[in-house]
Order: structure tokens, then C-alpha cells, then sequence
């Protein structure tokens, strides 16, 4: 994919799949027409019932992704992250002839075993969430071959911080008016904007949001290989992890049932 935006921001574009086969193919379109690279995190429903949807996104130039949903990495052990990982690096290949080279579990946690067990599968990124604020971070453990993807973190009065995203914000109380008040008012050098398929890849309001801070053109677009050009390199010991647990308990500002839809043809 050629033809990145330019602006006065480096930023990565992540799109999480969640069930919504529309709102994802709804978001690849779009950023293709954009021409904005992006990674697409899928997940093993993804695989198993939208397979030629994957195929397609990913004949189209975009990275693919995996989490594991069912439970964050904080606590798991060795032999049940490595055979989850395993068992997902396998499916990628098998269903997409393509090694898997982006991970995450649920909510973004990862330990130092989930860092052992990508770098013996051969696993190029974890995603971690954020760690500095707004402004999004690349580490890489002097032990370990992966690159951490540290996603951009903002606050929320009620319940801490959460990643630049409008699930995250919603499930904060926020409207998609208090997203795009944090996209007008970023300050930071290099940003990771999320977006989840089943909130702005079919709820109006949200989509508009993101398609009024595209039409700024203040961001570079960068694929993760680009953005991890600039990484932290440190002992594993004095990385942070972010593992608040607030995130656990959202609070919706209203069903998402009752929220406009996109008006699609």
C-alpha cells in the first residue's frame, strides 16, 4: 500500500475485528480508498467464518493480525500461552499461507513468558497497551526478538485511562464528541488510533469522528514495520506494563443498539 498520508504526527491505524463482518469490510474500504496501511486484528471467529473477507483485506496490502479474547495474558502460564499461541500461529498459516507476525491477547496483556513464546514461534509483535499517555511507544526487551507495540493511552474521569479508541471511550461514558475533543487536541510526536469494527465500522456519529480527523491530513501513516523503526530498547525488567483493572468494569453510556447506524446502500 503506497500513498501515505503526510502530516506532523507518525501514526499506526489498528483495526479490531469484533464480530462484524461488515463494519471490517466497511473500515479495509475505506482505508484503502485513504490509502492509510493498517494492521486488521482478527480473531479466531474471524478465521473460522469470514476467511475469504480475511483473504481479500489481506490481498489488499493490509497486515494481519491475531488476538486471543478469551482472557489476557497478565496471569497465564508458560504451557497455556504457548499453546494458545501455537495453535493460533498454525491456523494464520494454514487459512492465509502467511506467517503470523502481530499478536495479542485480551485487553492487550502480555507477561514475560508471552515474550519468550514469540520469540520462539517466530511472533514479531505483541500488543501491549499503553504506557506514556496519549503518545504511543515501541519497546523491545534486550532478552527477547519481538517488538512491544505500546498503544496510545488517554483518561477518563470515571475510570481510568484506556486506548486511543472509541470502544474504549464509550465504554467510559464518553460520546463520540469526547473523542474527537482528544483527536483535536493531541500534542503528541506519534500516536496509535484504534478503531473496533462493531462501534465505528457501523455507528454513524463514531465514524464521522474518525473521517473528520482523516480530512485534517495531520498524521503520517505508517505501517508497524515503519512505526517500529523508532524503538525503545531496554532490559525486560524496566519495561512498563499497563494492567489496570478498571478497564474490566465498563460503563456504557448507552446501549450501542440505539446509537444511528451508517447509512450503507
Amino acid at each position: 500500500m503506497a500513498d501515505h498520508q503526510k502530516g506532523k504526527i507518525n501514526g499506526m491505524f489498528l483495526v479490531v475485528e469484533r464480530k462484524n463482518d461488515r463494519g471490517l469490510r466497511h473500515w479495509a474500504d475505506e482505508l484503502q480508498r485513504r490509502h492509510i496501511p493498517a494492521v486488521i486484528l482478527a480473531d479466531e471467529y474471524t478465521l473460522d467464518n469470514h476467511l475469504d473477507l480475511l483473504k481479500d483485506i489481506a490481498g489488499a496490502g493490509f497486515e494481519i493480525g491475531l488476538v486471543y479474547n478469551d482472557n489476557p495474558f497478565w496471569d497465564d502460564p508458560y504451557d497455556t500461552q504457548h499453546d494458545i499461541m501455537t495453535r493460533i500461529k498454525g491456523n494464520v498459516q494454514s487459512c492465509l499461507d502467511r506467517p503470523l507476525r502481530v499478536f495479542g491477547s485480551k485487553y492487550f496483556a502480555y507477561n514475560e513468558d508471552t515474550l519468550k513464546i514469540a520469540d520462539k514461534l517466530g511472533i514479531e509483535y505483541i500488543l501491549a497497551r499503553g504506557t506514556a499517555g496519549a503518545r504511543a511507544m515501541v519497546y523491545k526487551a534486550e532478552e527477547y526478538g519481538p517488538k512491544i507495540i505500546s498503544v496510545s493511552n488517554v483518561p477518563s474521569k470515571d475510570l481510568g485511562t484506556g486506548s486511543l479508541c472509541d470502544e474504549s471511550l464509550r465504554c467510559r461514558g464518553e460520546a463520540p464528541e469526547g473523542l474527537k475533543k482528544l483527536l483535536d487536541n493531541l500534542k503528541e510526536d506519534r500516536i496509535i488510533l484504534v478503531a473496533q469494527t462493531h462501534v465505528s465500522g457501523v455507528k454513524l456519529h463514531w465514524w464521522n469522528v474518525y473521517q473528520e480527523f482523516f480530512d485534517q491530513e495531520i498524521i503520517t501513516w505508517q505501517s508497524i514495520d515503519e512505526f517500529a523503526t523508532d524503538t525503545m530498547v531496554l532490559p525486560n525488567a524496566q519495561i512498563p506494563i499497563n494492567d489496570r483493572t478498571d478497564y474490566r468494569t465498563p460503563k456504557p453510556r448507552m446501549p450501542l443498539e440505539e446509537e444511528p447506524d451508517f447509512p450503507f446502500e
